[in-house]
């Protein structure tokens, strides 16, 4: 059975893999030249998208993907931040949930690794035309490919969705980011908040401005891995609602972004306008948050969707690649079960009933950013509310440390004697 695969990212990758391993012919076609025009940040893989990969792409390229990131010791602490910067609220993340901090560079460039000819780059996909026999897949400026099963993992302007259902992948959320990287280096760590060396932040300031951090320190790795690895850094994201920027940030150059990036900011903590200034040069980009537009069952025996292309969400949930390897790994796994059209029908079934409540996990953050322009609520908010959370916190987080065991005492024991 030959799949084609709109869109070379995480998703679509994934599923290559995956179903190369189960003897189908996948075949990808991607819009960017090569895989070195990857943009992106850190992305946060969890336990779910760990074991979907497992059983998804071989043990090699898992074993690089690990090697090209960071683990739970790098994620102990969720912090919540002032514009002054200091910290109002620590949430302790439990270090036994399997993760994986990696770039959405090297996670792309190791997942393209050993595909070949079956990623065709540098392909524009203008719409399909299905049939009872096959799907045909238009490309511009290149011939018709006829396969038997179109899989839409092309983002959240998904041509195939618009084609599909009718209506576009995604809804702006009204909210906006800039994000950026700046290298971790002796100059910019002292601006970086202790806080977050034990893992990410949100910073959140006057008009409900917010600002995401994160540190990034990939570990060497050893030759035989093949590690894709990074230079340490720090990801930022100033967040705010649309109505809030000069303009429409679409089109405005990395210098521009910053330049917005310090207005939006402008009363915080001068640590904060480091970092901006400090980023890599071509790094800062804008992105909209967005929500699904159309998140509901399809009719079609040879088309189907995953990740952005039917769920898109907005980062402050941190799920989507790993939502879209779920996906993709589900997909490959039904169709190994077969028939096509049942197999279809399976994984879109299977993948509505999880996927709702995924997207629903990023709603909070942003409403709880849209209360917080009331200045009123920010203060009592980060003076008086979370840092009473982050105590009660800690105060729990003591009673359930374990006590070392207990030992029975011995004559003349220097211990016990130290002790009376």
């Amino acid at each position: 059975m030959r799949i084609g695969i709109i869109g070379g990212g995480i998703g679509g990758l994934t599923l290559a893999h995956a179903l190369r391993a189960r003897g189908f012919s996948p075949q990808v076609f991607e819009r960017d030249a090569s895989v070195e025009r990857t943009a992106g940040y850190r992305l946060h893989l969890n336990a779910s998208a760990l074991a979907a990969l497992e059983r998804g792409v071989p043990s090699p390229l898992l074993q690089a993907l690990r090697a090209s990131g960071t683990g739970p010791e790098s994620f102990t602490r969720f912090s919540v931040l002032d514009h002054h910067g200091r910290t109002c609220l620590r949430l302790p993340v439990s270090p036994e949930e399997d993760m994986l901090m990696i770039g959405r560079r090297p996670l792309r460039a190791i997942l393209a690794r050993d595909l070949g000819e079956q990623v065709r780059w540098g392909v524009r996909f203008t719409g399909y035309s299905e049939h009872a026999d096959r799907v045909v897949v238009h490309l511009d400026g290149a011939r018709d490919e006829e396969v038997d099963v179109l899989v839409g993992a092309d983002g959240t302007r998904s041509r195939i969705t618009r084609q599909l259902k009718g209506q576009e992948a995604s809804r702006p959320a009204g909210i906006v980011g800039i994000a950026g990287k700046t290298p971790l280096t002796d100059v910019t760590s002292p601006s970086v908040p202790e806080a977050l060396f034990q893992g990410p932040g949100f910073a959140i300031g006057p008009l409900g401005v917010g600002m995401f951090l994160s540190t990034h320190q990939p570990r060497p790795a050893e030759a035989q891995v093949r590690a894709e690895l990074e230079p340490a850094y720090v990801v930022w994201s100033v967040a705010a609602r649309l109505d809030q920027f000069s303009g429409p940030p679409e089109g405005l150059s990395p210098r521009a972004l910053v330049a917005e990036a310090h207005r939006l900011i402008e009363r915080w903590s001068p640590r904060f306008h480091h970092l901006l200034e400090a980023s890599e040069p071509e790094s800062p980009a804008a992105f909209a948050f967005v929500f699904p537009a159309t998140l509901g069952p399809w009719s079609s025996e040879r088309v189907t969707l995953l990740g952005d292309a039917i769920h898109p969400m907005p980062p402050t949930a941190g799920a989507g690649a790993s939502t879209a390897i779920v996906d993709a790994v589900h997909l490959a796994e039904d169709l190994a079960r077969g028939p096509r059209a049942e197999a279809l029908a399976r994984y879109q079934a299977r993948m509505l009933g999880y996927a709702p409540a995924v997207v629903d996990e990023a709603r909070p953050p942003l409403a709880w950013q849209r209360r917080l322009a009331h200045p009123v609520l920010r203060v009592v908010a980060t003076t008086l509310a979370l840092p009473l959370v982050s105590a009660s916190l800690a105060v729990l987080d003591a009673v359930r440390a374990p006590r070392p065991a207990s030992r029975i005492p011995v004559p003349g024991d220097a211990h016990e004697e130290a002790r009376q």
